[in-house]
């Protein structure tokens, strides 16, 4: 199989297989595993852990995401899954 990818494409298979993993990081839903949840209205939604932090998708879109630096805590109680953010600071322009 080796030598027909070198005959055929010109790359080694080492070399195809990283031409793949390229493509591959630059799709966006690479990797997403999705589990389902409801928001506080019962809206139903799919949360993904990410290298980013926390995605929020309703349906196949993205609607939110939280930013490992911005959590300050995560708590998961009686079906009850709470993101704590830290306080936003903001900072005066002169």
């Amino acid at each position: 199989m080796s030598s027909l990818s070198k005959k055929e494409t010109g790359e080694t298979p080492a070399e195809s297989d990283f031409q793949v993993l390229e493509i591959a990081r630059k799709l966006e839903m690479y990797g997403v595993r999705f589990h389902p949840a409801a928001d506080r209205e019962g809206t139903k939604i799919n949360l993904s852990v990410a290298h980013m932090g926390l995605q929020v998708f309703q349906g196949n879109t993205k609607i939110n995401t939280f930013n490992w630096s911005k959590i300050r805590k995560l708590s998961f109680k009686r079906k009850r899954f709470l993101i704590k953010l830290h306080p936003e600071v903001h900072v005066g322009i002169k």
